[in-house]
């Protein structure tokens, strides 16, 4: 049994690590607000982005997002406390999940409408395609892939939010 899971752990693991130094396919769509947005965004800054291909990747996913908007999206008004990193990334939340242009107003009626600016719309997207097209296999949990200035993935994070997946991701939108 132990042999299994250490078997399990093993391919789980290079599956996320295999996403690493790939290019990210290019997604079209518009934010909750209206703005249309492409994917990966060329403005000479890393890219956060965090997703979900099922309803329930949602509800942990939402465990991600209050402290990686806290982290790389909440500006301190002022100059930043002592030993603060103030991160100058772009972050996107893509919940590729079917329906999204059915409940999007109920979905945007749940969700601050200053956050409304950082969820994408990919109505007409291929949700299937992007996973296959990132090795993706377990579309029942949520994933936050870190871009360089280029659209290359050089960080990939996924399943339950900790802090030290968090500081992964910080390290990886720092450097």
């Amino acid at each position: 049994m132990k042999k299994l899971f250490s078997i399990l752990l093993c391919v789980f693991t290079l599956s996320i690590v295999a996403q690493n130094g790939k290019t990210f396919p290019t997604i079209i769509g518009e934010t909750l607000d209206g703005k249309a947005i492409s994917l990966p965004i060329k403005n000479n800054k890393k890219t956060i982005v965090a997703w979900v291909f099922s309803r329930s990747a949602e509800d942990e996913l939402k465990k991600w997002l209050n402290p990686l908007y806290s982290t790389f999206m909440d500006k301190p008004k002022g100059k930043p406390a002592f030993g603060q990193t103030v991160y100058d990334v772009n972050f996107i939340f893509i919940p590729l999940i079917g329906g999204l242009k059915k409940v999007r107003e109920d979905f945007k009626a749940t969700t601050d409408k200053g956050f409304w600016s950082y969820i994408m719309d990919t109505d007409k997207f291929d949700m299937k395609l992007q996973a296959d097209l990132l090795g993706i296999k377990d579309k029942s949990i949520p994933y936050i892939m870190v871009l360089d200035k280029n659209g290359k993935i050089i960080d990939t994070q996924s399943g339950n939010y900790s802090e030290d997946k968090e500081e992964k991701i910080e390290e990886a939108a720092g450097e």
